[in-house]
């Protein structure tokens, strides 16, 4: 599981074209040029703050491939550096962005090499995972595989969310959130991820970006509390415009509200503002199927839409056991097996990764030549099963070169990794 030795860069690729790293703002207006070029249609508001503003942006992150007759970007990948959580255990992961290459240089395999040096710094930073949500099909090439559910959601349309009846006061409101509020946000959005087994880690720094972006930037989100009697009991964020090709005027991408009442207080505040600046498009609740906010909608008769799905690629199996081993230490120990002394070995097709425990502890984590495992996965399809969005057996049953061993290494790769729901959604 070593990575390749890096190639100096600048690095000859195809007569006349150069593979380079970033170093400066004039490079990113450079590689902002060329994304434009190949997707006019882009928010360049938007995409020029996430390449020099977002929290933790280097230029080093971001390659580009140059002609060099005429000193034009013509191709790029970026490293965006983002946090998941593991049931609470942070995972350093990077997030592929920016890619692209000008209708004109296409079909000249100029994405492969960087994605190989997207892939060398990514392991050099830590980072455990790569993720992207991209077009279909084309990732995998670059090991790549849907792993994790996201979008989707429940959409409504202003109607369908009844008014209060006249006469009837409540104690529900929703306002603008304050800085003083982020305390409470930060409480709120702990209590909103935890039953997941995946989620986005979201800072006090990367939620303040968010809001703060321009007016016009399409992903600039709006935050708002929702109190009962003057008291915050949740929040709900939005995007700050609409997207109307899409049939959208509120597009609630995050929340918190545990009660029913407040609910249906942020669906009527989301009906409100959809009627007085949004020509009354429709609303799309886009939050983990389990989600108060989203049986809400469902219940009110709301048009559910199938979910796409991160794909992911583990860059270090390594290093992702061996952060997660509280948690299936914790596994084990709610288990008929809290004291289990043994190697569990799961088969990635050309090497081994080798969990040794002794007392239920998780001793040691390492890689080993390909022999006789427990479980075999195919690699880019593992992930499914470590974060819970299939189960071992379901894998083996649809994939042909998944396998296992006998039951009880079926039992360990159930304990050890039993389903369970993930919702993280991108932050940048």
């Amino acid at each position: 599981m070593l990575a390749p030795t890096a190639p100096a860069f600048p690095c000859a690729l195809a007569p006349g074209l150069v593979l380079r790293q970033a170093q400066n703002a004039e490079d990113l207006e450079a590689v902002l040029a060329a994304h434009l070029a190949a997707f006019g249609d882009e928010d360049e508001i938007t995409l020029r703050e996430n390449l020099v503003r977002r929290p933790g942006s280097r230029p080093e992150d971001v390659f580009y491939v140059q002609d060099a007759a005429t000193g034009q970007a013509v191709s790029s990948v970026s490293l965006i550096r983002e946090t998941w959580r593991y049931e609470g255990v942070p995972l350093p992961i990077a997030e592929v962005g920016i890619v692209s290459t000008r209708p004109e240089y296409r079909g000249r395999a100029l994405v492969r090499p960087q994605f190989d040096a997207y892939h060398r710094r990514a392991r050099q930073e830590g980072c455990v995972l790569s993720i992207i949500s991209g077009i279909e099909h084309y990732y995998r090439q670059f090991g790549y595989e849907y792993v994790l559910p996201t979008g989707g959601g429940v959409g409504l349309r202003p109607e369908q969310i009844p008014d209060l009846p006249p006469g009837e006061g409540t104690a529900w409101s929703v306002r603008p959130a304050r800085p003083e509020d982020m305390p409470t946000l930060l409480g709120f959005y702990e209590e909103e991820t935890r039953p997941l087994r995946i989620s986005a880690e979201l800072t006090e720094e990367v939620w303040r970006y968010q809001d703060g972006l321009p007016e016009a930037a399409r992903e600039r989100r709006a935050t708002h509390i929702v109190e009962e009697n003057g008291v915050a009991r949740g929040f709900l964020r939005t995007w700050a415009r609409p997207i109307p090709e899409r049939g959208e005027g509120v597009r609630i991408q995050g929340a918190y509200l545990p009660h029913q009442d407040a609910c249906l207080a942020a669906l009527r505040w989301a009906k409100a503002e959809s009627l007085r600046a949004h020509d009354g498009r429709g609303i799309r609740v886009r939050l983990p199927y389990r989600a108060p906010l989203v049986q809400a909608a469902r219940a009110l008769g709301g048009e559910e839409s199938r979910p796409y799905a991160w794909l992911v690629r583990v860059l270090d199996p390594v290093g992702l056991m061996t952060r997660i081993a509280p948690v299936l230490e914790r596994r084990l120990a709610g288990s008929p097996l809290a004291e289990y002394s043994g190697t569990f070995t799961m088969g990635l097709m050309t090497e081994s990764l080798v969990l040794r425990f002794r007392g239920g502890r998780l001793l040691q984590v390492g890689a080993a030549r390909r022999g006789r495992a427990d479980i075999t996965l195919p690699p880019p399809v593992a992930p499914m099963v470590w974060f819970g969005w299939r189960s071992m057996q379901q894998v083996a049953d649809w994939y042909p070169d998944a396998s296992i061993r006998d039951k009880a290494a079926a039992t360990l790769a159930d304990i050890l990794f039993p389903p369970g729901e993930s919702w993280a959604c991108s932050l940048f």
